[in-house]
């Protein structure tokens, strides 16, 4: 009789460390599991800042690219930009500096970037690039409708725009159409005589 007790005592003690076991292995779980989730929230907010700052940098590059185009073909007599630039060498100079900033912030959303939106940023550097013949004489009103173009890469830049901010889940619907300004933008040089920004804001 007392073998058995001292055998139910050792059994009950067996249970009890068991049950410490896997009560303390199940704590280790959670708190892994936790831990696991709050690195990759934080990885994904640093990556996800990341990816802010090279499609906005991007953005800003191919802009300055279009604007300093726009100024320089104004020069040759397309378009309506204000501020026009002779083409001299050295206002085409100042735009393939604009293009090499434009080619390395597109490195950065190569790496970074979604494939949809990587794919909307590559056809709106492309279709600006025809700005860029324009502005280098390349292209001539003969051959292609400055109009046209201007419009083409305000679409483009409004895809990339909306992939853009899927890709980063930003709220608040729809952007305004750029096309909407440049319609407006005689009526508001006639009101301003002859200032006015350089290009789609």
């Amino acid at each position: 009789m007392l073998e058995n007790a001292a055998v139910q005592h050792l059994t009950n003690q067996l249970i009890v460390l068991a049950g410490v076991g896997v009560g303390a292995f199940a704590s280790y779980l959670a708190t892994a599991a936790t831990e696991r989730a709050r690195w990759k929230r934080s990885l994904d907010s640093r990556w996800d800042d990341r990816r802010v700052e090279a499609y906005a940098s991007y953005a800003r590059a191919v802009k300055d690219v279009i604007n300093i185009s726009s100024r320089i073909a104004a020069g040759r007599g397309l378009g309506n930009a204000s501020e026009p630039l002779v083409p001299t060498q050295e206002n085409l100079s100042l735009l393939a500096g604009a293009e090499a900033q434009r080619a390395n912030q597109w490195e950065t959303v190569l790496l970074l970037g979604n494939p949809e939106t990587v794919a909307a940023a590559r056809q709106w550097h492309e279709i600006a690039w025809r700005l860029e013949w324009f502005a280098r004489g390349r292209l001539t009103s003969e051959q292609a409708d400055w109009g046209e173009v201007r419009s083409s890469v305000n679409d483009a830049r409004s895809r990339f725009y909306e992939s853009a901010r899927k890709d980063l889940q930003v709220k608040g619907g729809r952007l305004p159409d750029p096309g909407d300004f440049e319609q407006r933008l005689p009526r508001i040089r006639g009101d301003r005589g002859t200032s006015g920004p350089a290009g789609t804001p």
